[in-house]
């Protein structure tokens, strides 16, 4: 009896590394399993990005920002696919009114906003201040 339980725990540790090998997260993707505060500027204009998994963590990512000195939040959804970073946003909760395409590179997100229209573009540059649930402005 005692070999047969031997064996099965030397197949299951020979095979574990290979299930885990074979589907890791993408380490962009874990920053966000909890919420996160992103701040930086858009164009010439302070924000503040918040960030968190969706419900199903494989749906992508979703959140808000605002810009400093306004209170309105614009909704954001979106997906991270390596260290490729793709949001759409929405001012009005319906329909898409922008597009933030980026790279991630440690705790930094850069890349550019672009209007739905495709009519105006904007350089972005966010870094994670803290994990957690960000204040209201």
């Amino acid at each position: 009896m005692l070999r047969i339980a031997a064996a099965g725990m030397l197949a299951l540790t020979l095979l574990a590394p290979k299930v885990h090998a074979a589907s890791p997260e993408p380490a962009g993707k874990m920053m966000f399993v909890k919420p996160v505060a992103l701040r930086g500027t858009l164009g010439a204009e302070q924000v503040q990005v918040n960030l968190r998994a969706k419900a199903e963590f494989e749906d992508g990512i979703e959140g808000d920002y605002f810009i400093f000195g306004s209170s309105h939040r614009v909704l954001l959804a979106g997906e991270i696919e390596g260290e490729e970073f793709f949001l759409e946003e929405s001012v009005n909760g319906t329909d898409v009114s922008g597009q933030w395409e980026g790279k991630m590179a440690g705790d930094m997100i850069s890349g550019e906003w672009q209007s739905v229209d495709g009519k105006l573009s904007k350089p972005f540059q966010l870094r994670v201040v803290r994990p957690g649930k960000s204040p209201r402005p």
